[in-house]
């Protein structure tokens, strides 16, 4: 009995395997992984890109999976991530054409923030470019503490329970007790966007000089997202950049949120602000 196989077919799972293997990954290093010509590579990726089984950042341009694979696979990226991208990059793309402030769209990861893609490189400021997939302190961003405002506080004391004792991502990091920062969420809460804690400067060695403002982005209704405007802290305070921007913010995350939910510019359900803020006792 001759034997059934396409070649293409499994040269693109031989790209997918690399993808989830290695996480992100350039041409070269498909190229390299792979042993595929380069040529190759362009033609298959083509076809993922479009078919939206691969992505490409414009953040740092390398090629992430968007298919789950089974378990015992290198965390691959769900599909779900894939559409809120689908829908966001778009939208954010043309915030920061119009503001010209970068904006940065991060999810909840565990007990963590993960960056997962930025408009940085479209901005006409040089700004530091962001890393798509570095993981960031819940508490301390600009996107936890927005995400963690549009929850119930008995899930804030959740993560808090889940990074007891934790330097690095829990509040000891910050000399912080959970009714201390309880405190600080109902501020974000009242102003109506999250910024960095004053003594938070990111997971990077050296201090940025950037600060960010967040609001949440609402994926089954469920604050699982937040998107940021980013801008050099000797520019503005935040409460003054507030004051020019945050209701362009605003409208963008509703925008995306109705996007994710299927929702168009005419749908009668359609949201014209963010959801209530949450129930806010402990049980």
């Amino acid at each position: 009995m001759t034997e059934l196989k396409n070649r293409s077919l499994d040269r693109g799972i031989d790209v997918l395997e690399t993808l989830s293997r290695n996480g992100a990954c350039s041409l070269a290093d498909l190229h390299r992984h792979t042993g595929l010509a380069k040529s190759t590579l362009r033609r298959l990726l083509g076809t993922l890109l479009e078919r939206h089984i691969v992505r490409q950042s414009p953040g740092d341009k390398l090629f992430r999976s968007n298919v789950i694979f089974p378990p015992g696979s290198d965390a691959p990226q769900a599909l779900e991530l894939e559409m809120l991208l689908d829908r966001a990059m778009p939208v954010l793309s043309d915030l920061t054409s119009r503001l010209g402030w970068p904006s940065d769209i991060h999810i909840v990861s565990g007990s963590k923030m993960r960056i997962v893609e930025s408009t940085r490189p479209l901005s006409p400021y040089r700004l530091n470019h962001g890393f798509v997939n570095r993981v960031i302190n819940i508490f301390g961003s600009a996107t936890g503490s927005a995400c963690l405002a549009a929850m119930p506080n008995q899930t804030i004391a959740d993560h808090h329970t889940a990074t007891l004792d934790d330097t690095t991502w829990g509040l000891k990091r910050f000399g912080m007790t959970l009714d201390t920062y309880l405190r600080r969420i109902e501020d974000v809460r009242e102003a109506g966007y999250g910024t960095r804690l004053s003594d938070y400067l990111g997971e990077t060695v050296l201090d940025d000089g950037l600060a960010a403002m967040a609001v949440p982005v609402f994926l089954n209704n469920w604050p699982s997202a937040a998107i940021t405007l980013i801008w050099p802290r000797s520019f503005k305070s935040p409460a003054d950049f507030a004051a020019m921007h945050l209701q362009d913010l605003k409208e963008t995350a509703v925008q995306i949120s109705n996007a994710f939910a299927g929702i168009g510019p005419e749908g009668p359900e359609e949201l014209d602000r963010l959801p209530d803020q949450p129930e806010n006792n402990i049980e």
